[in-house]
């Protein structure tokens, strides 16, 4: 408890020296041609604690480094631009690394910016639909969105894509063909995937989601037995005013093949759904909530899992790029007919933060 208290108070200081370094920086500017940099982290201090199905229990206490982004981008005119964006990890316990914290290249990519209603980008690039999600739900930094959750999809992978907006906004696309592994390896396999997302406004507030992919994954290998392809799809409904709140649900689809064609091994059929929320009360004060459930069926093993997550907590808006959050996790895994019996549950609470510029 004394250790939580001395890093909430070290949190709280950090709350009055970020704004210093808050805000856009622009490097150089030449006419039309601009350099910026940035920079994102996410720092909790949390106490966890993790229960399997022979009693074992696993308690952690202290500070945490979730995430620590770095972006740079260069506008050459305005049609063409370049973007640079480092993510450093922190590897899990049972890492065989000397040093537990890695450096990922998130990002590297062109941009050809020809109209709103079509936007070119090539490299290593954000996918159509984890960033999106993220932008709506805005507590990434406590809580990642159900599909990066559960490891269906990546937030970046190598490959191309198109995006736009069409009618002012009414329409809105990206469609990639990606590598399929996801931006920890970027690697060339012997298939690529198509992930693609379509939204819609229809009217102010509302915005009506579907995103399909269908592929290898990055699992299929050349001179090998062809696998079957992985399907997704999802839909997601959000309605929210500004700042003020904004509340979302969601349905996952994923049939998640592994085997080789004509086999049922390891063929599970996920179903997923969620709900979340957010509202900003009184000037820097906000409360969050966000409820998951998932049921996999594998077809080879006759069995099936169930999870559940509840997440909640309170907001405090320090600055306009400083986030605090005092948040409370709960999941639990399950097999829900008792063969071969799984069982995981999970509880964690704490200070989480973000600061940017």
């Amino acid at each position: 408890m004394k250790a939580m208290i001395k890093s909430i108070a070290a949190l709280a200081m950090l709350a009055f020296t970020a704004p210093a370094f808050a805000g856009g920086v622009t490097v150089a500017q030449d006419g039309d041609s601009k350099l910026k940099i940035g920079a994102k982290f996410y720092v909790d201090m949390s106490a966890s604690k993790t229960e399997d199905q022979t009693g074992t229990t696993n308690k952690t206490i202290g500070a945490n480094l979730g995430r620590a982004y770095f972006s740079v981008g260069y506008k050459f005119n305005d049609v063409w631009s370049m973007g640079l964006t480092t993510d450093v990890a922190v590897a899990p316990a049972n890492s065989n690394l000397k040093k537990r914290s890695t450096v990922y290249i998130k990002k590297a990519y062109l941009q050809g910016k020809f109209a709103p209603e079509f936007v070119l980008q090539a490299g290593v690039i954000g996918t159509p639909w984890i960033g999106h999600e993220e932008h709506l739900w805005k507590h990434r930094y406590l809580s990642k969105v159900m599909l990066d959750t559960l490891g269906f999809d990546s937030s970046a992978d190598a490959g191309i894509g198109i995006k736009g907006k069409v009618a002012d906004g009414l329409l809105n696309y990206h469609i990639t063909e990606i590598n399929g592994g996801g931006y920890g390896n970027i690697s060339k396999s012997d298939g690529m995937d198509l992930n693609a997302r379509i939204g819609l406004k229809p009217v102010d507030g509302l915005t009506l989601d579907g995103q399909f992919r269908d592929g290898y994954w990055g699992k299929k290998t050349f001179g090998a037995a062809a696998p079957q392809k992985n399907r997704l799809w999802q839909i997601l409904a959000t309605y929210g005013m500004g700042h003020d709140f904004r509340v979302g649900a969601g349905y996952i689809n994923f049939d998640d093949k592994q085997g080789l064609k004509g086999s049922k091994v390891a063929n599970t059929k996920n179903n997923a759904y969620y709900l979340w929320g957010w509202v900003n009360f009184a000037d820097n004060y906000g409360a969050f909530a966000r409820y998951e459930t998932l049921k996999a069926k594998n077809v080879a093993w006759a069995l099936n899992e169930n999870q559940i997550r509840y997440v909640a907590g309170l907001d405090w808006h320090a600055y306009k790029n400083v986030e605090f959050s005092l948040a409370y996790d709960y999941s639990k895994k399950t097999d829900i007919k008792g063969v071969a019996g799984t069982f995981t549950k999970d509880t964690k609470y704490g200070i989480f933060s973000q600061v940017k510029f």
